[in-house]
């Protein structure tokens, strides 16, 4: 028939060059098949990936799961050191330090075209010590301080991040956000002092060891900001090389400690709900990284932080009620209240100031940029 005799139908036929019908195939599959011809000269992805990455939900199954990890990690290091009593931060870093090297290398040649980074050189490790020396710093303070302070504590203290890159990016780059972004920070790093101030939990040795956490994330940050974008470097070769060269240190803290000399002694060691706590623990520092890096690419930078702000809530209420060492001092939870509407106001302006970006012509898409933000964002957020 003519193609003027009656209607498309919407399916075609094939024929061969004697003109023999051979089946029938509906118009959208030879579409897609034209789509895939023309397209054949692009990079191909993995079968599992192109699977997952169409389905509609499936940005939102990567934000929910960087949010349950965000959540979970804090609160299973928790669960080792006051549940199980182990007190022995220096060998749980190293565990985490280890797992992501594993992870990192097997990501590396399982999937080189996405998470593919240059081999080691020595030029460029001398050029990132910095960097890890303060990956080093945050590490250890950060476990440590989860053993003297209960989770929302924790988390309050951790706001002085943002303040602490605040003013560092200001001493030398010259560049501030916002007047009402800045305020949202002030009140944020006041509900954290406050909330110090009334914690009849007093604990020197806590507010030490997680002032000095935020110190060096602050440190750690600018030091992203600054080397992370020189070396061109992936998140995944950042990650690589923080902890390949941090761990010489680490070890030698451990070493230092004698925690090695001391853990034979601890008595749940062959316990299998804590060997299973500890391997979740150690597992999930390489796979909230994972999870900010996937979160920043299918979503965007805003979206990780918006998911992290969110998450802080959650883990809170868990931290309150979980391990039993919260006390509910009424001024001490306003404090707390304030910390996180602070952090909440931070969220929105942030989120505010990228809509109007939107509305303007937009310039040059600087996407290594923008997972270098959200990296940073996501770290200042604990």
């Amino acid at each position: 028939h003519r193609a003027t005799d009656k209607p498309r139908s919407p399916f075609c036929v094939e024929a061969t060059q004697s003109g023999k019908r051979v089946r029938q195939r509906p118009v959208g599959e030879l579409g897609r098949q034209a789509g895939a011809d023309k397209g054949a000269t692009m990079k191909p992805e993995s079968g599992a990936t192109e699977r997952y990455s169409d389905m509609r939900c499936f940005p939102l199954m990567v934000a929910a799961a960087y949010g349950v990890v965000s959540i979970t990690i804090t609160l299973f290091n928790k669960a080792i050191f006051s549940v199980y009593n182990f007190k022995y931060p220096m060998i749980l870093f190293v565990a985490q330090m280890t797992f992501s090297l594993i992870f990192v290398n097997g990501m590396k040649f399982a999937y080189p075209d996405k998470y593919g980074f240059p081999n080691f050189e020595w030029k460029m490790a001398k050029k990132l010590l910095p960097m890890a020396m303060g990956w080093w710093v945050y590490g250890i303070s950060g476990v440590i301080a989860l053993q003297y302070l209960n989770v929302p504590m924790f988390s309050a203290f951790r706001r002085f991040t943002t303040l602490i890159v605040m003013v560092g990016e200001y001493k030398l780059r010259g560049r501030l956000p916002p007047r009402n972004q800045q305020m949202a920070v002030v009140v944020m790093s006041l509900g954290a002092a406050l909330a110090g101030l009334t914690d009849v939990q007093f604990s020197l040795p806590g507010y030490f060891w997680v002032l000095t956490c935020a110190v060096s994330t602050a440190v750690y940050l600018l030091f992203i900001d600054k080397l992370g974008r020189e070396s061109g470097l992936n998140d995944f070769g950042l990650l690589f090389y923080n902890n390949l060269l941090a761990l010489p240190f680490m070890l030698g803290s451990l070493i230092f400690s004698g925690e090695l000399n001391r853990i034979a002694d601890f008595p749940l060691l062959n316990d299998t709900f804590f060997q299973c706590f500890f391997v979740v623990s150690a597992v999930q520092a390489f796979l909230l990284n994972f999870l900010i890096f996937m979160c920043t690419r299918v979503n965007s930078p805003l979206i990780t932080s918006i998911t992290g702000t969110v998450k802080d809530l959650f883990t809170n209420v868990l931290g309150m009620t979980l391990f039993g060492d919260f006390p509910f001092n009424t001024i001490n939870i306003m404090s707390i209240v304030v910390c996180f509407g602070g952090s909440v106001w931070y969220s929105r302006l942030k989120y505010v100031a990228s809509m109007e970006g939107k509305a303007a012509p937009p310039p040059p898409k600087d996407v290594e940029g923008e997972e270098m933000g959200a990296k940073m964002a996501s770290l200042e957020e604990g």
